[in-house]
């Protein structure tokens, strides 16, 4: 892999910088498409985390991808956020290995037939994206006043 200022991404076993270990320059064999969620398999302090990744990126042999149409930033950070709540189960004699993650199941809301609810877990993160704006904003007020 070769270091790039301006390059794409490289995931891997991190739980610092959404994943991002590094910059490099694209090699398109190696671009995994973005608008996922990688689960991190491997790694002392980071084995376990998952990270939702909008744009395209490279990953490490340590990472497993999953994608779902319904995923966008929104809903991708929420199951996210649900996921890194079972990583405790994890370590190094216990990786999250791809049968493991396979068995996973992580409770989410639900529509009233059962299916995962996108747009309540959609709507939730924007309320608190929007309650985090207003709080910067109304921190910057303060120091300008």
């Amino acid at each position: 892999m070769q270091r790039h200022e301006h390059g794409i991404s490289y995931l891997g076993a991190t739980n610092l910088n959404n994943g991002v270990l590094d910059f490099v320059k694209p090699v398109p064999s190696m671009v995994q498409r973005g608008n996922c969620i990688a689960f991190i398999r491997n790694g002392e302090g980071s084995m376990g985390y998952a990270v939702y990744k909008a744009e395209a990126f490279i990953a490490t042999s340590d990472m497993t991808i999953g994608y779902n149409s319904n995923l966008n930033k929104y809903t991708g950070t929420y199951i996210t956020t649900i996921a890194d709540r079972i990583r405790g189960k994890y370590n190094f004699g216990y990786k999250r290995n791809a049968q493991r993650l396979a068995k996973e199941i992580i409770t989410l809301p639900a529509t009233p037939n059962g299916n995962p609810d996108w747009e309540y877990m959609e709507a939730y993160m924007r309320r608190l994206e929007n309650q985090q704006i207003l709080s910067y904003l109304q921190f910057l007020q303060k120091k300008v006043s």
